[in-house]
């Protein structure tokens, strides 16, 4: 059996060793996505063909961010990045400051994960020739390995709104089916029976001016991993290009979407808005747009990778 001191002396080297990959600490407003396996695609036989066949996924560990960013968020990073030799598209809108924002196009969002990294001294992800992604519209290169801020790929970001559950419609593990109290979404009772809510329609608390009808970041119950919103509010840009029957050729670990466009020069999107019904809502449902399209809809949140 081990003596006191020698357990001391391991817990001591595994921290040393966790400070040596700058992560000794849980990042703030992040949660670990561990890792393992996870079946992804429509495993109810409701969905499109885009979400077949279901596939088993291996995914490395990494941090996701609790929530959407925020209009705080991102105008902080924002503030910093222009001043930095960054260039967007879009500055940015929010109903509050503590609502999700939008009103960004994917290059927006991948450019201000690179400033997220760079403001917090960590190594950018997104590169075009060799050099840090922070001006134009083009395809950057990722560097996986590296530890700073990207975007989801959409495998992990099924993986992580599933919430550790399995075969599960929606973010949560207690129930397949769906209500305001939970998302925040237009209800549609009489067209699928998973939607429970109470009234259709919009949500009640939200469908208020100033449009659009975003909800703050976490007003509803997390999934199992602590993720809030991963159903509703509004969609999420992910990393993938699209490719309608990419799940048929998808490598079974750590998948990153086709090496270009497939499916028409549009990247994924995930997880339904505030104006989607029920079957947007769904952890499966596949979504995508121009990488250049800016709305009241879109927004994003990043992750880490994990040691």
């Amino acid at each position: 059996m081990n003596t006191l001191e020698e357990i001391y002396q391991k817990l001591g080297d595994l921290e040393q060793r966790l400070e040596t990959a700058g992560l000794a600490e849980l990042p703030a407003g992040m949660v670990l996505i561990p890792a393992g396996d996870f079946v992804m695609g429509d495993t109810f036989g409701e969905g499109g063909p885009s979400e077949l066949p279901p596939h088993t996924v291996t995914i490395s560990g990494f941090y996701m961010d609790e929530t959407e960013v925020t209009k705080t968020q991102w105008d902080a990073v924002h503030g910093w990045a222009v001043t930095n030799g960054y260039a967007f598209d879009n500055a940015g809108l929010g109903k509050a400051a503590s609502h999700p924002v939008h009103t960004v196009n994917w290059y927006d969002c991948v450019k201000w994960a690179n400033a997220r990294s760079e403001m917090e001294g960590l190594t950018a992800c997104y590169t075009v020739g060799g050099e840090v992604y922070r001006a134009n519209l083009v395809a950057p290169e990722v560097d996986w390995q590296a530890n700073g801020y990207r975007l989801p790929t959409e495998a992990e970001w099924e993986k992580a709104a599933r919430g550790g559950a399995a075969n599960r419609r929606f973010p949560w593990s207690d129930t397949s089916t769906i209500q305001h109290t939970r998302a925040n979404y237009y209800a549609a009772t009489n067209s699928f029976p998973y939607d429970t809510s109470a009234q259709d329609g919009f949500h009640p608390d939200y469908d208020d001016n100033p449009f659009p009808y975003t909800s703050p970041v976490g007003t509803f119950v997390p999934n199992g991993y602590g993720l809030y919103d991963m159903a509703g509010n509004l969609w999420e840009w992910c990393w993938d290009w699209y490719g309608s029957s990419y799940y048929a050729a998808s490598p079974g670990t750590d998948p990153h979407g086709p090496d270009g466009p497939v499916s028409g020069p549009v990247r994924v999107r995930r997880g339904g808005f505030w104006s989607d019904d029920a079957d947007s809502c769904r952890v499966a449902t596949r979504d995508f747009g121009s990488p250049e399209v800016e709305n009241n809809f879109l927004c994003f949140r990043l992750v880490r990778a994990a040691p």
